[in-house]
């Protein structure tokens, strides 16, 4: 199956998934039943409750095949389609992908995602920091909106942490390529301010503990890595760094923006996504910005689990199992009206 373009469909694996209503409401309702009132709840299910979850690989315009995996309405049609791109490092198990775009995702959020009639396309990156991992998901949002189901003028990209980079970059370097994008917890908004900037000075030195023990050790382990990438180019390396910068790059973004920060985040603290709301703000962008105060690294995907950013912190408090359901509704209403838009 080709597509027009460069980026081509390469091979398919597909199975037909019907989602009972009842069910997948109610996998929605048990993280955040505490926190929605009648009034506040998520759309209910299409019409059309029958997807196609297809396991894929994206040619990049390298040549370089990646996967990806795509949560589609069963029924032809023309329908938004939104990227879904999963945080960390690139070079993931397909697993990584399904979590992102598939109805039986362990993430409350991607399962309100297949409430919807969209196309849900999650790809991966290559494990390429300030490199190729940027060009790919450029290139997996131009297959998207080559693919024959999708409305190329609805076009959407939700990502979390270094997939909230990774969509804002998308952004930056392919202006047009789409109509909105969500970043949760953007990681590395600012290169020169992460790998040069003083403990002693801000938005260092507003962290937590915790948060600068964290960012120190990610910093350190990331440094090398992005040294490297950097002496690939011509360029001087803080240079390079202001190159890949969300923050100092952010009046090229034309997409309508929402950021969801939280102050408790140690991963990505809010003080350190400040500086692109402002320099956003500064170049006209009316982005929108939701900022929690209790939730940790991870909120806008509300996965359960001592894992990550909550290993070690026991169960949800009712006040982060509100958050987390105030930023899913948040991110419907967002991307609905971005759609109709």
């Amino acid at each position: 199956m080709n597509y027009p373009g460069p980026i081509q469909l390469s091979c398919v694996v597909a199975r037909a998934i019907r989602i009972g209503a009842s069910t997948a409401l109610a996998a929605i309702v048990v993280a955040s039943c505490s926190a929605l009132s009648r009034s506040q709840s998520f759309a209910q299910p299409a019409a059309n409750s029958e997807r196609r979850v297809e396991e894929i690989s994206i040619r990049m315009r390298d040549g370089r095949e990646l996967s990806a995996v795509m949560s589609s309405p069963a029924a032809p049609g023309q329908y938004p389609v939104l990227v879904s791109v999963h945080g960390g490092m690139g070079d993931r198990p397909i697993e990584v992908m399904r979590d992102a775009a598939a109805p039986d995702s362990d993430s409350p959020t991607v399962q309100m995602f297949n409430q919807q009639d969209w196309v849900i396309l999650a790809p991966d990156f290559r494990n390429a920091w300030l490199g190729a991992e940027e060009t790919d998901i450029v290139d997996a949002i131009s297959f998207a909106r080559q693919l024959p189901d999708v409305d190329p003028e609805k076009v959407a990209v939700f990502g979390g942490s270094n997939g909230g980079r990774l969509s804002l970059r998308a952004s930056i370097i392919a202006p047009q390529s789409m109509g909105c994008v969500v970043a949760g917890s953007p990681f590395l908004t600012n290169p020169v301010v992460f790998f040069e900037g003083e403990l002693s000075q801000a938005p260092w030195s507003t962290a937590s503990d915790r948060a600068q023990s964290w960012m120190s050790t990610a910093r350190d382990r990331l440094r090398p890595l992005v040294s490297r990438a950097a002496g690939k180019t011509s360029s001087a390396y803080e240079a390079f760094l202001t190159d890949h910068s969300v923050e100092e790059n952010a009046a090229r973004i034309e997409a309508r923006v929402l950021l969801l920060t939280s102050r408790a985040d140690e991963q990505v603290p809010h003080d350190f996504v400040q500086g692109l709301i402002d320099q956003l703000h500064a170049a006209g962008n009316p982005a929108e910005v939701l900022t929690l105060e209790h939730s940790l690294h991870g909120f806008y995907w509300g996965r359960e689990g001592e894992f990550g950013a909550r290993a070690g912190r026991g169960e949800k408090t009712p006040a982060q199992l509100e958050e987390e359901a105030r930023t899913r509704q948040k991110v419907l209403n967002f991307l609905n009206e971005c759609f109709e838009g």
